[in-house]
């Protein structure tokens, strides 16, 4: 069991984790923290780095999605917030909140899944391609710069690199990653392999709410039938990619407070 850790906003009675997704931390969601706080006021906004991820501990050698969901719920009952919770989860962190589900669906009131299906998915695409980049980039460098500049040469993003970027620390000699590369690589193929439709259909004790990017993939217009007709509701934010929580802020937050109520 591993405790993650873990930033708070908001002291109400009432927990929602959210959960980032993969080479994310607690910081990516800072604001859609800060933002649920100020309008939910019962509610505590906890945001986890999940295993392997920001300051939380390594991944085991063997990586996979479920270690993830077990260490979320072992630190939400070491929190000793009260049960049942709602769980908000972007891309892995969704994932990992339908594993939860499967684990412990009793604990869970409440599912937003931002940009995500429980559907199998190959490890490939624009990702895969970042996850490349990263397991060959240099150890460590003198500035962040140089990074910029080498990943920048295998074709990234400026999005991308900034994203890569954060999990960069500092030293007295330069920086170097504070992740375990290898094995979030090997993560990264086992994100999608699992069916997590089981926490979907059939009966469940929670709800679920489905919040998609128009201009992404992630979520197909499949999903959206086969997810409406478990009576989930599913919302779609027009022109959005896979970073719903970059790309409509303030259109997101709308949207998973009106789920709530």
């Amino acid at each position: 069991m591993s405790v993650l850790a873990y930033t708070r906003a908001g002291a109400g009675a009432r927990a929602i984790f959210l959960l980032h997704g993969f080479l994310g931390s607690a910081r990516n969601l800072a604001s859609l923290a800060r933002g649920l706080a100020q309008r939910l006021p019962d509610r505590s906004v906890i945001s986890l780095d999940l295993t392997g991820h920001g300051e939380s501990s390594p991944l085991p050698p063997r990586p996979d999605v479920a270690v993830i969901a077990r260490d979320v719920l072992d630190t939400a009952r070491g929190l000793e917030a009260a049960a049942p919770w709602t769980v908000i989860g972007h891309s892995l962190g969704g994932r990992v909140a339908l594993r939860a589900a499967r684990i412990d669906p009793a604990a869970l009131e409440h599912l937003a899944l931002l940009d995500v299906s429980p559907s199998p998915r190959s490890a490939d695409g624009e990702v895969a391609t970042i996850v490349k980049a990263l397991a060959d980039a240099p150890e460590a460098a003198r500035d962040r710069q140089t990074f910029r500049t080498w990943f920048r040469k295998a074709g990234l993003s400026p999005a991308a690199i900034d994203w890569l970027l954060l999990n960069l620390v500092h030293e007295a000699d330069g920086y170097r990653w504070r992740i375990d590369r290898p094995t979030l690589v090997a993560l990264y193929a086992e994100i999608g392999t699992e069916d997590l439709w089981p926490a979907i259909e059939g009966r469940r004790p929670y709800s679920v709410h489905v919040i998609r990017g128009g201009a992404s993939d992630h979520v197909s217009d499949a999903d959206v039938r086969r997810f409406q007709a478990a009576g989930c509701r599913v919302d779609t934010l027009e022109g959005a990619s896979h970073f719903v929580h970059v790309d409509r802020p303030r259109e997101l937050l709308d949207r998973i407070v009106q789920g709530l109520r």
